[in-house]
């Protein structure tokens, strides 16, 4: 049934292509003035979803409303049978680990040291150092694509940080174009214990930590090492979580410490995730993330259903049906200090958006059904990166290149030449030559 929904959604944008219009969810007249834009339809705004206007003005949203002043000379992007909804944040993922397929771990684990000790992980990951040392760009870039043609926009988790990551969507903790001072964001992955030296939180507004990831009383004391260390402050930001109760979550929430969530791959390696009844019960905010491709899901709407099958059956439906959304936009770009730059449709915010093929008249509904062949278009910073064929080819004629996506036709934006910025001018067709040369087992860019 799905897929001959999506033959007639390409027969329907074969016919607007004769006409000159574009497609059948967007319908685009080109304007004559570069960085202006216009987007019609049914928009999330941060409390709503309404029939109305966005406005872009090079990277900034200028207007959102039911009516709005249109700019001279923007292109016009008219949505029909879709949602504009601010860009996906993953708020937490090992990027350039997303070039390695699944890790079927031999067992489950009580804690992150176990597996990671591992002779089976070893084995796993030994091309991860090799394809380090001569293709780092490639798999950091290659790891954006896959999360940008979910509609994510800013991901978390990229390190070290390299110049040649700056063309494709944000890494949090580098604030890509975002103006913010260094160290705005910081992270810590390695076993809080060998954390040293101090925070200077007048310049850090959110430190991630991994912390308590496993199901035992070890990882659970991470969490006293954690406070031994002067840790436990606003600002602080807690990946997993997944060994910690009542009592840890309600000392997060007196200094209002969110977490970041991955129950697929906590699942995958321990049989348990974490225990987001207590956390909500304790009104600690909760965040998603994907984790990494290995043991996580393969983009953040099989997250999403994860989450969701999780929330019913096992937590009494705690999160809300209505904050899925909030979980990849706002509440992890408030967790990342982000929240005044993006996470929001909404005046004087980045024009980071996706727009998604709608499925039910609730947004949150159309979301949990949503699949990657469902991305309709990503825009960054203004800038039109993916999306249907048809649309990408009008709005940027002849820069991007082809991809199928499940017996759809998209076009993604990849090669994007900058001065002073590493390898920029590498397409998507290099990335993966390149890749593939050195790591045959390369993960598929659509799964």
């Amino acid at each position: 049934m799905k897929r001959r929904r999506h033959g007639a959604r390409l027969i329907a944008a074969a016919a607007l292509l004769i006409t000159g219009i574009a497609c059948a969810a967007l319908q685009v007249t080109q304007g004559t003035v570069a960085g202006n834009y216009v987007l019609g339809g049914k928009i999330a705004t941060p409390t709503d979803v309404i029939d109305g206007e966005l406005v872009i003005s090079g990277d900034t949203i200028t207007c959102v409303a039911t009516n709005c002043a249109t700019p001279a000379g923007a292109t016009v992007i008219h949505v029909t049978d879709a949602y504009i909804l601010p860009g996906f944040v993953d708020a937490h993922n090992h990027v350039a680990y997303n070039v390695f397929p699944k890790w079927q771990p031999p067992k489950l684990y009580q804690n992150r040291g176990q597996w990671q000790g591992s002779t089976a992980y070893a084995n796993f990951k030994a091309p991860y150092n090799e394809l380090k040392k001569t293709a780092f760009c490639e798999m950091v870039k290659y790891g954006e694509v896959r999360a940008l043609i979910s509609g994510v926009t800013t991901i978390q988790g990229t390190s070290p940080n390299n110049t040649c990551f700056r063309t494709l969507i944000r890494n949090a903790e580098n604030q890509n174009e975002l103006g913010l001072p260094a160290n705005t964001i910081r992270t810590y992955i390695l076993d809080i214990k060998t954390f040293k030296g101090s925070v200077d939180w007048s310049k850090t507004k959110a430190y991630v930590i991994h912390l308590a990831e496993g199901i035992d009383e070890k990882s659970r004391a991470e969490f006293d090492t954690l406070k031994a260390k002067h840790l436990l402050h606003a600002g602080t930001v807690l990946v997993h979580g997944t060994a910690l109760g009542g009592p840890e979550f309600d000392q997060l929430a007196s200094r209002q410490i969110p977490i970041i969530w991955s129950p697929q791959s906590n699942l995958t390696l321990y049989g348990k995730t974490t225990d987001i009844a207590t956390a909500r019960q304790h009104n600690v905010k909760v965040s998603l993330g994907v984790d990494w491709n290995p043991t996580g899901s393969d983009n953040i709407f099989d997250e999403l259903r994860v989450a969701d099958q999780q929330n019913r059956t096992n937590f009494a439906t705690a999160i809300h049906p209505d904050e899925w959304l909030d979980m990849i936009t706002a509440y992890p770009a408030s967790a990342l200090a982000l929240g005044n730059e993006i996470g929001a449709l909404a005046s004087n915010h980045k024009a980071d958006i996706t727009v998604l093929s709608r499925h039910d008249g609730n947004v949150n509904d159309s979301l949990l059904k949503s699949h990657l062949e469902d991305v309709e278009l990503v825009m960054l910073a203004g800038r039109p990166l993916y999306g249907e064929s048809i649309a990408m080819s009008t709005l940027r004629p002849a820069e991007c290149e082809a991809l199928d996506v499940h017996g759809t036709q998209k076009r993604v934006c990849v090669k994007d030449p900058r001065p002073g910025v590493a390898k920029s001018d590498q397409s998507l067709a290099k990335i993966r030559s390149v890749l593939k040369a050195r790591y045959p087992e390369l993960a598929p860019l659509v799964p």
